[in-house]
């Protein structure tokens, strides 16, 4: 199964010079624990509910006082859309991240969270499976 059958296409958005507060009641409103950070149209990192815990007990400032743009620039991880689920979890898993952006030639085309992986696990795992029963095709007996 690839990513690109899985990922979520429509996904939260802040722009970078707004707030925290912002970026929460996007979070809550969607119901995610994402968002993704735009300067312009262009998507520039993700603030996940922990980065934002983080901000707040180091800053000891309300969610109003903290700008989106204090957040690093750049993506932790990414994946390719054609790349297989399996191969996605363990990019999540080695990079400790919860989602990952799915880019295709520096256009980010979703996110991929656990949640997505989650949702589709038995049809990743059947997938995985007739490949497996069918590995004896591709190799010479």
């Amino acid at each position: 199964m690839l990513i690109k059958e899985i990922m979520t296409e429509d996904f939260a958005a802040v722009e970078r010079n707004e707030t925290l507060d912002r970026a929460v009641r996007a979070m809550l409103r969607d119901d995610v624990n994402h968002v993704v950070v735009e300067e312009g149209e262009t998507p520039s990192a993700i603030i996940t509910r922990r980065k934002v815990l983080h901000a707040c007990y180091q800053t000891d400032s309300p969610l109003s006082e903290i700008p989106v743009s204090g957040f690093d620039r750049g993506f932790e991880a990414m994946i390719e859309p054609n790349t297989t689920a399996l191969l996605a979890v363990g990019r999540i898993q080695n990079s400790e991240v919860s989602c990952l952006p799915v880019v295709d030639e520096m256009e980010v085309l979703g996110i991929l969270t656990k949640d997505d992986i989650i949702d589709n696990v038995s049809n990743i795992t059947s997938d995985t499976l007739r490949r497996d029963d069918r590995r004896s095709e591709w190799t010479d007996a």
